[in-house]
């Protein structure tokens, strides 16, 4: 019989394995987050895939120029043998046809064939190109990383942007609520009038519809920030960093010195890459106008069966093989292969006028990031002091207004004053991180893992 003890084990044991209880709230630093993308972000792990394909394909290419070989078994049962006629002459009867059936009931044969490229330019320019596949493929996973950082580090910052709108929220009516119950007492007691409390009241009913629609705010971004990370819907995180630490840690000045490396950036690359492709692609329809060489062996046998024994030892097998080589000259394509090279010259070029046009944007893209950047952080600069001068002056007319000295709508202003400062400055730190991260995104050295 299982004594109860075991029971209570087992079941505690089942709720410690359970993916409900065992599920913590992860911590998240923007450093963490970013490298829990790179594993775990949907579009780097078909980045990922797409790598691998790349890198089959150049097996793929590799082995059509390696030895081939394969196998054919036959089987055939003549159920009705064909008959000819054949002149009686043979057979000593003059002016007759006889009519005659060749061959046997059963018949079967087996054969192998060994085929080798010996020379082929499609296939020479077709591994030259492979390569540049998958080299165009690890680029294309770079972009994708980059991408992802900057588009998590976008929602992260979103995400913490949420919550300080939150905390000023939760301060201005913790404030708010005070001076509501002082008000009340002073109205109770004949000192106040009854319009000042109701003020107060509305606006604290105002800030509890802000603080309901914050919080479902702030969860929309949670989910969007999780869906970036590649993270289950269901997992509860939290975020160690503040926008005003970031902002220091993004260090937006040091960043404004920086230059601007062309050649390190990966869509210049990219297209490199792409241009290379074009040049390869010029090559394999040049090499069309080339001959191929290849050898082949070839052995083949058969049997002849009036009955069903191709297992009898003593049964013949007739036996023959061939070994050659082929060439295969072209010589005339009424202008098709003239034609295919000039199509792929013009695209060659097309990519050098990409190139010139991509230069010329990365420059305008830098230029105009750069005087964002900067522009966002003066912006930031100003409403940092605006905000700490707003909170100071809502807060001293909160005590003059508690003294009598300062009226109702002294109060009402200034606390409209105070929310507008807070809200410019979390607006301005959000703008300032997010140009930090697109300049950050623009000047990232290409490394390839």
């Amino acid at each position: 019989m299982i004594s109860i003890k075991k029971i209570l084990n087992t079941t505690a044991l089942i709720l410690l394995l359970s993916p409900a209880w065992a599920q913590q709230v992860v911590d998240l630093s923007l450093d963490q987050a970013r490298n829990y993308a790179q594993q775990y972000n949907y579009n780097l792990r078909n980045a990922k895939l797409d790598i691998e394909t790349a890198k089959q394909k150049v097996n793929e290419t590799i082995s059509t120029g390696l030895p081939q070989a394969n196998i054919n078994v036959g089987y055939n049962d003549n159920i009705g043998l064909p008959v000819q006629l054949v002149p009686g002459d043979f057979f000593g009867r003059p002016g007759e046809d006889i009519e005659v059936q060749f061959g046997t009931k059963y018949s079967g044969n087996l054969g192998a064939t060994v085929s080798q490229l010996l020379f082929s330019g499609s296939y020479i320019v077709g591994l030259q190109a492979s390569e540049a596949y998958l080299e165009q493929a690890k680029k294309n996973m770079v972009k994708t990383g980059t991408e992802v950082n900057k588009a998590v580090s976008e929602a992260y910052f979103l995400v913490l942007a949420t919550g300080e709108g939150l905390k000023v929220v939760d301060s201005t009516l913790s404030i708010t609520s005070k001076l509501a119950e002082q008000t009340r007492i002073l109205y109770e007691n004949g000192f106040s009038e009854e319009t000042d409390f109701d003020q107060l009241n509305l606006l604290i009913s105002d800030l509890e519809v802000s603080r309901s629609n914050i919080l479902s705010q702030l969860e929309s971004t949670k989910a969007m920030l999780k869906f970036q990370l590649g993270m289950e819907a269901g997992q509860q995180i939290r975020l160690t960093e503040t926008l005003q630490s970031l902002t220091e840690k993004m260090a937006a000045e040091q960043m404004l010195l920086k230059p601007f490396k062309l050649q390190s950036n990966i869509d210049y690359q990219i297209l490199q890459n792409q241009q290379e492709l074009a040049k390869l692609q010029l090559k394999l329809e040049k090499s069309a106008f080339l001959p191929t060489l290849s050898a082949f062996l070839n052995y083949q046998t058969q049997a002849q069966r009036s009955s069903w024994d191709f297992f009898d030892q003593k049964g013949k097998w007739y036996s023959s093989s061939v070994w050659g080589i082929t060439m295969n000259i072209p010589v005339l394509s009424s202008g098709e292969r003239i034609a295919k090279v000039k199509q792929a010259n013009f695209q060659l070029h097309k990519t050098f006028v990409a190139e010139e046009m991509l230069k010329s944007s990365l420059n305008l893209k830098h230029q105009t990031t750069k005087d964002e950047l900067a522009n966002a952080l003066h912006t930031y600069q100003n409403t940092r002091s605006n905000k700490e001068l707003a909170e100071k002056i809502f807060r001293r007319t909160g005590i003059k207004y508690t003294e009598g000295i300062a009226s109702s709508l002294d109060l009402l202003n200034t606390h409209n004053q105070y929310i507008s400062a807070q809200s410019n400055f979390i607006n301005s730190a959000l703008n300032l991180l997010n140009k930090s991260v697109a300049m950050e995104t623009l000047l990232t050295e290409s490394v390839e893992n």
